[in-house]
């Protein structure tokens, strides 16, 4: 059997080189000693004087130059360091003006846009605002006035709708009412809101589609008014479908539809706007 012979004399491993933790150190930054700062001048100095020749001392003017050699590149590297600083402040304050400038511009912009829609205040025609953002924001809060004034009904369908109450109904001012007619302008159906009294703004209905002795009414439009609080002079106050106050301004494909409660009107539909009444 033959054997494996080991070879004492090899050297030995320095894991410090494998590790590369010789490499690191000689690599390591060494302070550049040909260059004095202040502290080794003054000690070399001090030292010089320590040693000098007594019988030929260092003349007065000698002293005095290297002191001022001294200090004149004391107050260039303090003078350089300043001018590192005050260039970085320039930087940075350079940097904030952009940024306020920016700011400033971004502000102005906004600032424009709301006063050209706090600015035109009064009575608003669809046809100078069909196109125009800020005026169609501005119409938001008015009370509009529309083309729509019925509903499509479907045989046999409950249907579902909001009209627009501008004051509170009071039941004691006669029994508020819906009134339902045909295309032909006959009434097919009374309904007694009655359990509406106190509230105002949009309230929603449910009509069972049918007529005053229950019998169901084929489709077609169907417009609808309510009648409540009657007046001094012998009127009842009206509120109608398709009217009442604009809730917000809805752009689609970039036109404006208006939002009046649940029903979503094209601005092209609107025929006037007018300022809420102030009770």
């Amino acid at each position: 059997m033959s054997e494996i012979g080991i070879d004492n004399k090899r050297e030995p491993i320095d894991l410090n080189e494998i590790t590369g933790y010789n490499k690191v150190q000689k690599d390591k930054v060494k302070k550049d000693t040909s260059k004095l700062d202040n502290d080794a001048f003054m000690k070399l100095f001090l030292e010089q004087l320590k040693n000098q020749d007594p019988t030929a001392p260092m003349e007065t003017d000698k002293i005095i130059t290297q002191t001022a050699q001294l200090t004149q590149v004391e107050m260039q590297e303090q003078t350089k360091q300043t001018m590192i600083e005050v260039a970085e402040a320039m930087k940075s304050t350079q940097s904030t003006n952009e940024e306020l400038k920016n700011f400033q511009n971004d502000m102005k912009t906004t600032l424009e846009s709301l006063l050209a829609v706090l600015s035109k205040d009064s009575p608003i025609s669809n046809v100078s605002t069909e196109d125009s953002p800020y005026n169609s924001l501005n119409m938001i809060g008015k009370i509009a006035e529309t083309k729509i004034n019925g509903l499509n009904v479907e045989e046999n369908k409950a249907i579902d709708f909001d009209i627009y109450f501008d004051e509170p109904i009071d039941a004691m001012r006669g029994i508020p009412k819906l009134l339902i007619f045909n295309e032909n302008k006959d009434l097919v159906r009374e309904i007694d809101i009655s359990q509406y009294n106190g509230q105002s703004g949009y309230l929603r209905f449910r009509w069972d589609v049918k007529d005053n002795v229950a019998n169901p009414i084929p489709s077609g439009a169907y417009s609808v008014i309510a009648n409540y609080n009657y007046n001094n002079d012998g009127s009842y106050n009206i509120a109608r479908l398709g009217r009442g106050e604009v809730q917000s301004v809805i752009f689609s494909d970039g036109k404006p539809h208006l939002r009046m409660g649940e029903l979503i009107v094209p601005l092209s539909e609107a025929l006037e706007f007018y300022s809420k009444k102030v009770n």
